[in-house]
């Protein structure tokens, strides 16, 4: 099935916004782990008694979300375009990990029994990732793709959402990325797979200040502007800092910000 030519455009523009040193170190210390919380509801949804043989998380960035699938696989191993993201890695000691393009995976034919993606996927060339994905897994595994996104929503105060809204992605924006690939059962039938509900939660992270400016300097947003130098990191601090004010008056305030967690599984067809 071809897609159209704004979606190839798109591709040949995009660019990896985690790639650098100091966005890894970023994503490490700002990213909530909520990825246990998740594979708690696929090992549930998949009927997974006992654990798998081999799993793979493509786009594992540093690790949070790899080192879930301990708890479901014997072999666990985890990919990444961004060798720097590698470097900050969790639990290497148990997880093999390995730079590679999520389109060009280094592996066999038919070895693992799961592939997971977590909020990743919409960085992709998403026809040529459900290709390679097919190709490593086996006969009836299971592909399974996950977002935890932030909502802008603070447990307790509704104004805070008006400010993510109005004042933070006013000043920045998400960049872009593939929001329009076609998941309909055809065209996943078309590359494979059958399709399966998608399940979707919510997650709560609790931030104080410091974790609140954390984060969201870990974003693809922040990202951005800095990689387009519009800001620095210094400066970005320190107007998170000011604009946070008013929701934290000390460091010792703890506030729960809200992410919808939407899953979607995908099994391998045999012809």
């Amino acid at each position: 099935m071809r897609q159209p030519l704004l979606y190839l455009i798109f591709f040949h523009h995009i660019m990896n916004f985690f790639g650098s040193k100091t966005a890894a170190e970023r994503y490490a210390a700002g990213r909530p782990d909520f990825h246990a919380n998740t594979i708690g509801h696929v090992k549930a949804f998949l009927g997974i008694n006992q654990k798998l043989p081999m799993a793979l998380d493509v786009a594992c960035g540093t690790g949070l979300s790899t080192k879930a699938l301990l708890a479901l696989a014997d072999e666990v191993y985890g990919t990444d375009a961004s060798h720097e993201m590698l470097d900050l890695a969790a639990e290497k000691d148990k997880i093999r990990y390995l730079v590679a393009a999520a389109g060009s995976q280094p592996f066999e034919d038919e070895e693992f029994d799961l592939i997971t993606v977590s909020s990743a996927i919409h960085w992709f060339d998403i026809g040529a990732f459900l290709d390679e994905a097919r190709r490593i897994l086996k006969a009836n595994g299971w592909l399974v793709i996950y977002e935890n996104n932030f909502t802008g929503k603070m447990e307790g105060n509704d104004y805070f959402k008006k400010w993510v809204d109005e004042v933070y992605l006013g000043n920045f924006p998400s960049p872009p990325r593939n929001k329009n690939y076609d998941w309909s059962a055809e065209t996943i039938k078309f590359k494979g797979f059958s399709i399966a509900i998608q399940d979707e939660f919510e997650n709560g992270a609790c931030f104080n200040k410091r974790q609140s400016i954390s984060y969201f300097t870990s974003q693809s947003n922040i990202i951005a502007a800095i990689e387009n130098k519009r800001y620095t990191y210094e400066e970005t601090d320190q107007w998170l800092s000011g604009e946070l004010a008013p929701y934290f008056e000390n460091e010792e305030i703890v506030h729960t910000f809200l992410f919808v967690n939407r899953i979607k599984y995908l099994q391998k067809t045999v012809v």
